[in-house]
């Protein structure tokens, strides 16, 4: 495979020299705000899909006194994309974020054994003075 790299080596250097040639071109002010716009909405509607919804027991609002907000959240959502979804979404700053896993439980109804289905809970310590309202 060595005598295709030869042509490889040709496709690296037109697209070294296609983004040398971008960075010379200079973006008028009305372009970069549209491109910040752009990735303003992108980032919310992740921010979304990360936070399913609040979770609000006895506990929870327990915990909230403390500045520990509890939410449902998505399964491939990570801890660092969890804090970013919290402090976009409700403009606060985020210390910690501890996940847990709630496995399934099983169910039954008569003779019919099923289980409930198991989620993501993210527990979201914020900064003091911080503070979120649900409605």
């Amino acid at each position: 495979m060595n005598l295709l790299d030869f042509f490889k080596k040709k496709e690296k250097r037109k697209r070294l020299e296609k983004i040398v040639s971008r960075r010379d071109v200079v973006l008028e002010p009305d372009e970069v705000e549209k491109k910040e716009e752009r990735k303003n909405l992108g980032e919310s509607k992740h921010a979304a899909s990360t936070l399913l919804r609040p979770k609000i027991t006895e506990k929870s609002s327990i915990m909230k006194e403390e500045g520990v907000y509890v939410f449902n959240v998505a399964y491939e959502a990570s801890k660092k994309d969890i804090k970013m979804a919290v402090e976009e979404l409700y403009k606060v700053k985020v210390d910690k974020v501890n996940v847990i896993n709630m496995p399934p439980r099983l169910r039954s109804f008569g003779r019919k054994f099923g289980h409930s289905p198991g989620y993501r809970k993210a527990l979201v310590r914020l900064s003091r003075g911080h503070k979120i309202e649900f409605t």
